[in-house]
């Protein structure tokens, strides 16, 4: 059984709901993965999360409690590019390859800080999470305006922030395992080549996170 499944099965069995800490208590695991996954199933619309009560409480949606959820504010392209679900895509991947997830930033609310941080076998692993511009506001209030700015050239600025974090991660850990995590949209690739030699002398990894969910990790500059 996936971790999703005790999960689901988890709420399956309290109706009134747990909070992320109940179910990594629950599952044997930490909060950093319990949460993750809730964030990530609220995200494909198969719990609720009620951020309106601290701490946040999950419920398995159930025909005698549907959830209101938000509408959908880009078409499942965009969404899956989000900075959120590419996050949420690698920490998942990460808990698979067998890392022990530490730290997970919000990103919704902009949380300072490395994005990403695992442990696996005594290595260290910081991640820095871009996600890719969408044609449209996040704004509901401004849901119908085109932004005047390209998806593509706001990328570029994007890259250019994450490649700045990436290098202070690098010299803050000289010893671990330092990487970026893009969705894999042309862009990012074109972009990563032209470091690529940096890349490589400077042993950082690359994460390229696809629609479907499967991440292409690019070890220690192999890129």
């Amino acid at each position: 059984m996936s971790f999703t499944d005790r999960v689901l099965q988890l709420l399956a069995e309290h109706p009134e709901g747990l909070s992320d800490a109940e179910i990594a208590a629950a599952l044997h695991t930490n909060h950093a993965q319990a949460n993750i996954y809730c964030r990530m199933l609220a995200r494909e619309g198969r719990i609720g999360r009620n951020d309106l009560v601290r701490p946040i409480r999950n419920r398995l949606h159930t025909p005698d409690r549907p959830e209101r959820t938000p509408p959908p504010r880009a078409s499942a392209a965009e969404a899956a590019r989000e900075e959120g679900a590419v996050q949420d895509r690698v920490v998942a991947w990460l808990v698979g390859e067998g890392w022990r997830v530490l730290r997970v930033a919000d990103t919704a609310s902009r949380e300072r800080g490395t994005d990403v941080r695992a442990e696996r076998a005594g290595v260290g692993l910081h991640i820095e999470v871009k996600g890719y511009p969408s044609t449209s506001y996040a704004d509901p209030r401004r849901a119908h305006e085109v932004k005047p700015t390209q998806p593509a050239t706001q990328a570029r600025v994007w890259f250019g922030g994450a490649v700045v974090k990436v290098l202070q991660l690098r010299q803050e850990h000289p010893d671990d395992e330092v990487a970026f995590a893009f969705p894999d949209v042309p862009t990012y690739r074109s972009l990563i080549r032209t470091i690529e030699t940096t890349v490589a002398t400077m042993r950082l990894s690359v994460f390229f996170v696809c629609d479907d969910g499967s991440v292409e990790a690019r070890w220690g500059g192999s890129a």
